[in-house]
């Protein structure tokens, strides 16, 4: 069995080089304890492919407790001394909604298959992706109408959400560049349309937090995309938004 140390006192085994034979398994792991324990380290981590799944009741025999996983692959930690901090496993999912209003002051809108209710069009942030790229997308899906991202000018928390976690949702400013509804996403989206804004705050078929969340935001400037010359290399972030600071007079 092979592993690679850290800057924290801790090894990665490498997955590839386990034993396949449960037996010559059992006999590495108790070797790599013996080492562990011996020059005290802090923290052991090995990550499973799915496909080397028989190899967990080792690691767990051995002390070894889930961390994290993936579709295709399972995190696990042992945690030597008791005060290592262990990193803490994903606690958001992260979610985005649009308010879309065109040049006749008119909101784009969908109800959801099984709802009475018109809300804002939007859905979960996919692994790796942008906030500003999954809106654009979720709103094409859900209404066909294509955006152009100007900003996000609030968001909200809920917990608990789905899986014990918690859920982060950013509302977005858009600018519609076409007018024509045509959901692609039919399976969920049962109505997508443009409704005037007044109509649709007054409405109370569609829900309160919503409708006041609009009338309060919809017209702000919020949170603007930026870009920093200096961020770069190993610390590099995804995305950066900031407030657009108000020019003296």
């Amino acid at each position: 069995m092979k592993f690679e140390r850290d800057k924290f006192n801790g090894i990665t085994v490498d997955a590839a080089s386990l034993p396949r034979d449960p037996q010559a398994l059992c006999s590495a792991v108790e070797s790599l304890i013996a080492v562990i324990e011996l020059e005290r380290l802090a923290l052991a981590w090995v990550t499973l492919p799915i496909s080397n799944a028989q190899a967990i009741p080792a690691f767990t025999a051995a002390g070894f407790s889930f961390h994290s996983c993936l579709a295709d692959q399972l995190t696990l930690v042992r945690r030597h001394v008791d005060h290592a901090f262990v990193p803490f496993v994903p606690t958001h999912t992260v979610g985005a909604g649009a308010i879309v209003i065109n040049d006749a002051g008119e909101l784009l809108v969908i109800r959801e298959r099984g709802s009475s209710g018109f809300k804002l069009p939007g859905g979960h942030v996919d692994d790796a992706e942008r906030i500003r790229d999954s809106i654009v997308r979720e709103v094409l899906e859900e209404t066909g109408i294509e955006t152009k991202f100007e900003s996000i000018v609030a968001f909200t928390t809920k917990h608990p959400y789905q899986f014990g976690k918690s859920n982060i949702h950013f509302i977005c400013r858009m600018t519609p560049l076409t007018q024509l509804i045509g959901i692609q996403d039919a399976d969920e989206i049962e109505e997508a349309k443009w409704i005037a804004l007044p109509a649709y705050l007054e409405d109370s078929g569609n829900s309160m937090s919503n409708r006041q969340l609009v009338s309060d935001v919809a017209f702000s400037q919020g949170l603007v995309g930026t870009e920093y010359s200096a961020n770069i290399g190993v610390h590099k972030k995804q995305e950066i938004f900031t407030a657009v600071a108000e020019r003296s007079q």
